[in-house]
């Protein structure tokens, strides 16, 4: 396999320092929010090797990138079943490798290999017949029943979101929507409410009432809205947010830090950190538009769509308006191999769309 050099103005630079600015904000917020300074400091270790892995698969073509959907697929459907054998369960999920000092989930290696091998599927025949969606979902599905078996609903989410954004871009006709949402609405109440565990019904049920279960079930999302609303507009300061340092909001490292970084820096500091996740996303849908050939539209809307869905219902969780997932923050909460697997993500759109008139 040959690496190559590549002009350094091939990039899209402007995504780049955006998603660098986010991380940064991450690690500021994470400082304040983490229970104890080793939290910090793994997450900090972990910056510079997803900073490596990131450039580093700029150093492979388009072509051969490409050429590991198979491989990379295969391997993350064994990685998941050994998971499930031998893994280490936190919070109740089994979805972990234990490798001494550090933790690795392969949920994030399985999302690039499943956007991978979609993308060389879905682009090979156009979305006519209901028989077209056959292979991507025999595909899809593995994957995403391994991963709700841990049990894991947000993974289980986001790989959904993934498959989903990569049919709209290929262009689905219209019945073939309707169809599809008149599924959603006969199978969630017949097939994926009666198979959710009782601890993933609670958190459904509590969402319309907050308050019927104010110091057990209600309790996580009740402190982050008092947590959100006491930074009013400029915040409390960094590091002086009563709510979250005191501890009454949870998981304030991981599933809460959007409600950190709102009490200490106020709506002006939540919004900003909106506007610039909404930027990057404009840049990664605009890459996307700007490469000739549909498989590298695909590709790069894999990549938008999970880490879209992931921040739109991190922060809806967090203000109380969708039910407790387990979804982090990317680019900000605490996670190793999630920030690593983000930026590998965000280095292949890179990749994607810089090689976009190659290899004709």
């Amino acid at each position: 396999m040959t690496l190559r050099k590549v002009p350094v103005f091939a990039y899209d630079w402007v995504l780049v320092g955006l998603v660098l600015l986010i991380n940064l904000i991450g690690l500021a917020t994470l400082y304040s929010a983490a229970p104890s300074q080793g939290v910090w400091l793994q997450q900090l270790v972990a910056f510079p090797v997803a900073l490596a892995v990131g450039f580093l698969i700029q150093m492979f073509s388009r072509r051969q990138v490409l050429s590991w959907a198979v491989p990379l697929y295969a391997v993350s459907l064994a990685m998941l079943v050994l998971v499930l054998l031998v893994g280490r369960e936190i919070n109740g999920a089994k979805a972990w490798f234990d490798l001494g000092p550090v933790s690795f989930q392969p949920l994030e290696i399985a999302k690039i290999g499943l956007i991978l091998v979609l993308a060389k599927v879905l682009a090979a025949r156009p979305l006519e017949r209901l028989l077209d969606y056959v292979l991507p979902f025999l595909l899809t599905v593995p994957i995403l029943g391994l991963v709700f078996i841990q049990p894991d609903l947000g993974g289980s989410l986001v790989l959904m979101a993934g498959l989903l954004g990569m049919l709209f871009v290929r262009g689905m006709p219209t019945h073939h929507i309707v169809l599809g949402l008149v599924a959603v609405a006969v199978l969630v109440p017949t097939v994926v409410w009666p198979h959710l565990s009782p601890y993933q019904r609670d958190r459904v049920e509590i969402l319309f009432d907050l308050s019927k279960d104010p110091k057990g079930k209600g309790f996580q999302q009740i402190q982050s809205t008092i947590a959100i609303g006491s930074g009013g507009l400029v915040g409390k300061g960094f590091g002086a947010g009563t709510q979250t340092q005191l501890g009454f909001v949870p998981e304030r490292q991981t599933d809460f830090i959007y409600a950190v970084l709102a009490e200490e820096w106020g709506f002006v500091g939540a919004a900003s950190l909106l506007l610039l996740y909404a930027l990057l996303f404009f840049r990664l849908g605009r890459m996307a538009l700007e490469c000739v050939r549909l498989e590298d539209r695909l590709v790069i809307a894999g990549v938008l769509s999970m880490l879209a869905f992931q921040v739109v219902v991190n922060i809806a969780v967090t203000l109380g308006l969708a039910p407790v997932t387990g979804l982090t923050l990317p680019l900000v909460s605490k996670g190793g191999s999630s920030l690593i697997m983000v930026y590998l993500g965000i280095g292949l759109a890179l990749l994607i769309h810089r090689d976009r008139y190659r290899e004709m």
